[in-house]
């Protein structure tokens, strides 16, 4: 499949100078020009790539480094949170709930059914 897609480019490419330097009066010095810029920098992006890819290897081997694998240890730790946050009634720790007052003519928790 890679050589078909390699062939298949290889002629398209050589059909388009072709047309370039007899249709539209391209000099061939321009287009040899254009192979060896090509050249230069096909070379250049293979030697950043084998330059840089130690570095990239080494970041994305570091466990956990990942965003994903961030956030959902973000999440895990959140849902720990949760239930670790003690209870609002709890006088041991936790901030004491608001006692909430009844109003004239509602039975309170503290009321026995009798109107004040």
């Amino acid at each position: 499949m890679t050589v078909t897609r390699f062939l298949s480019s290889l002629l398209f490419s050589s059909a388009f100078i072709w047309v370039a330097v007899e249709f539209f009066d391209v000099e061939t010095e321009v287009v040899y020009v254009l192979f060896i810029f090509s050249l230069i920098l096909i070379g250049a992006a293979m030697v950043t790539g084998l330059l840089i890819s130690p570095l990239l290897r080494k970041i994305l081997q570091r466990p956990g480094s990942s965003l994903l694998s961030q956030l959902r240890a973000g999440v895990h730790d959140l849902a720990d949170a949760e239930h670790r946050v003690p209870p609002m009634d709890d006088e041991a720790g936790g901030p004491e709930a608001d006692q909430i007052q009844p109003s004239k003519g509602d039975a309170g928790p503290n009321s026995k059914g009798t109107a004040p």
